[in-house]
């Protein structure tokens, strides 16, 4: 019987040729080489960086920021930074390059949801009727909410997110947030799981998440963000292959800061990027003088 540390085994001289036999049971199958299928099918998968993923709204910022398929991204920021606008933004650019977006927002009442996005494609707090029917068109079989403000287990959300990929082709999620989730704060096993989890669903659906987490509350709320005072979701941030902050500035000739903080991949830039707030359409500007992006056909602006 060979001899035991704790519960590691203790290699002597008399134990090289059982490890011989063990690692020749094991190493064809798990040793490989140029010639293994995987490398091989670098060749297919090589391309510009650029060509993958889907970039933010404002053209100036395409080569620095890419929301990958399969990835998942952390949102992070204080209550009333702009978070949520800022991720109804992004999804209404998603729409319009031709991918599936599926909102699950816990925080607001799904008619809620739509009227903001109608008001931030149609540019106004007051849209037509024609322009409400003109949204609802071209969102047909395109975008997907979410219809609930309970708290929704974990496990059931991303069995509800692996079903809607799977059936409607979903390519974008966005969770509005972590704390709707009956998940507590200070369980970090299960925000480990979760992490996890998340990463699981977004590769086996090859879809993009985008997760929700709000920060801790400190005691100056205007004080400058840091990585880490996303709250009690450091495992998820590590998970993570983006990591992402809004914060609203009252000091500043811009209106918002957005943050950069990882970024994994090809593309793989950190940094910030200052934005500045259109409140009649609620759209995110890369220039005070820039005007909001239409994400409808010319003539649903037309009087």
């Amino acid at each position: 019987m060979r001899p035991m540390i704790g519960s590691t085994i203790a290699v002597t001289r008399d134990d090289h040729a059982w490890l011989l036999e063990l690692g020749r049971q094991q190493g064809d199958s798990r040793l490989m080489g140029s010639r293994h299928p995987s490398a091989q099918g670098l060749l297919q998968e090589f391309r510009p960086a650029q060509d993958e993923g889907l970039p933010l709204p404002w053209p100036e910022t395409a080569q620095s920021v890419r929301f990958r398929p399969g990835r998942v991204t952390v949102w992070s920021g204080p209550t009333f930074s702009g978070k949520t606008a800022l991720l109804r933004h992004l999804a209404l650019h998603e729409l319009a390059h031709g991918h599936k977006t599926l909102i699950c927002s816990f925080e607001d009442e799904p008619q809620e949801t739509w009227r903001e996005l109608i008001c931030t494609a149609a540019l106004t707090r007051q849209p037509s009727p024609q322009q409400v029917e003109w949204c609802l068109d071209c969102w047909d079989e395109r975008l997907f909410l979410f219809d609930s403000l309970e708290m929704v287990e974990p496990t059931v959300l991303m069995g509800i997110i692996r079903y809607a990929t799977e059936t409607y082709g979903i390519t974008h999620v966005v969770i509005d947030s972590l704390m709707r989730l009956a998940l507590r704060t200070d369980d970090y096993d299960g925000q480990r799981e979760l992490g996890n989890m998340t990463g699981r669903v977004a590769r086996l659906s090859n879809a993009h998440l985008h997760l929700v987490v709000h920060p801790r509350k400190t005691a100056n709320s205007r004080g400058e963000m840091d990585l880490y005072d996303v709250r009690g979701a450091q495992d998820i941030i590590a998970q993570a292959d983006m990591v992402a902050t809004l914060e609203r500035k009252h000091d500043e000739p811009y209106d918002n800061l957005l943050t950069i903080w990882k970024q994994r991949g090809d593309v793989n830039w950190i940094g910030r990027i200052q934005l500045w707030y259109h409140r009649d359409s609620r759209q995110f500007l890369y220039r005070a003088f820039h005007s909001p992006i239409r994400y409808l056909p010319d003539e649903a602006y037309t009087s």
